[in-house]
């Protein structure tokens, strides 16, 4: 079918137009609200600048097509093909991604605010400067995940997502805002969080082994149980995060703020805490085994119970500090 009798058929009143072959096809900037075309062979479409919104494009074909751009907000995607398109700029706010492939596409400054990208494969997309707040990604079932897997998220706007359980390993979250995202479960291993914004973002049971977290805000996050070993944490703010039982052996924490934390049970062996803030911070139980606390500050920190007889304490200030036998040290 060509362009021009589509437009035509559309304006007429029809909507229905399932299964077609339109494969690159030129619809730029078409007015075309509300049609349906799930289904449909539109690998290689120009569709830039169309009007799309709650359009049907379930099952549809959209490998390599160009919707930089278009607008299809509230618009039905799932499981359609949008392998390598071009989404620069492409408002999907509210719109039904679930099980859609995504892979190696191009989503610069894409706006999917509230959308639902639960099972999609976003695989090595480009997320920069995307906005996905409240955006829901959430893990349904073990082998149904979303796949964020080396997806370029530097600046992307992600507070208040839903994330739990998504793939997040080695893909690229400098910069970003995730300030009360939902991380919980989340694969991060050796993802890049250098300056993210984390604050009251929830992290139980997260992956972070070998993660960038360099100068990243963790201030006021929950990280009961995460796994953050290995990890390059210099620089960053803990400040009252609740981190009971996490795992942060031979991890890299100079200069982080720790103070007012909960760390009871927290490993830190052989961790870098050279000039660690823990000031006020709760470290009952804490295992710091042959740790590096050179000129870390501990004034005021409640040590109960503390693993310290290996660690180094090389000008380390405990004033007012709970010490490991119960005592206050003055």
């Amino acid at each position: 079918m060509k362009p021009n009798e589509l437009i035509e058929r559309y304006a007429s009143g029809e909507t229905i137009f399932s299964g077609l072959k339109l494969a690159g096809i030129n619809l730029v900037g078409a007015d075309l609200i509300g049609i349906s075309l799930n289904e449909a062979d539109l690998h290689s479409a120009n569709l830039l600048f169309a009007y799309l919104n709650r359009a049907n494009l379930s099952q549809a074909n959209l490998a390599g097509a160009n919707l930089s751009g278009a607008s299809l907000n509230q618009s039905d995607l799932s499981g359609a093909d949008l392998r390598s398109a071009n989404l620069h700029g492409v408002l999907l706010q509210g719109a039904n991604l679930r099980e859609t492939d995504i892979t190696l596409a191009i989503l610069l400054d894409a706006n999917l605010a509230g959308a639902d990208l639960r099972g999609a494969d976003l695989s090595g997309a480009n997320l920069t400067g995307a906005c996905l707040r409240a955006t829901n990604m959430r893990q349904e079932k073990k082998s149904y995940n979303t796949n964020l897997q080396a997806a370029n998220l530097y600046k992307a706007d992600l507070q208040g997502a839903n994330m739990k359980g998504v793939d997040l390993t080695r893909a690229n979250l400098s910069g970003a805002n995730l300030k009360e995202v939902n991380l919980r479960d989340c694969d991060l291993r050796k993802a890049d969080l250098s300056h993210a914004n984390l604050k009251g973002a929830l992290l139980t049971d997260a992956n972070l082994m070998g993660a960038k977290l360099v100068g990243a805000n963790f201030s006021g996050a929950n990280l009961v149980r995460a796994k953050m070993m290995h990890a390059e944490v210099m620089g960053v703010n803990f400040q009252s995060a609740i981190m009971t039982h996490v795992m942060l052996s031979r991890a890299n924490l100079s200069q982080a703020n720790f103070s007012m934390a909960r760390m009871n049970h927290a490993d830190l062996s052989r961790a870098n805490l050279s000039g660690a803030n823990f000031t006020e911070a709760e470290l009952v139980e804490v295992f710091f085994a042959r740790a590096n606390l050179t000129g870390a500050d501990l004034r005021n920190a409640n040590l109960t119970r503390a693993e310290l007889m290996s660690a180094n304490l090389t000008g380390v200030n405990l004033r007012g500090a709970t010490m490991p036998d119960g005592r206050i040290n003055n």
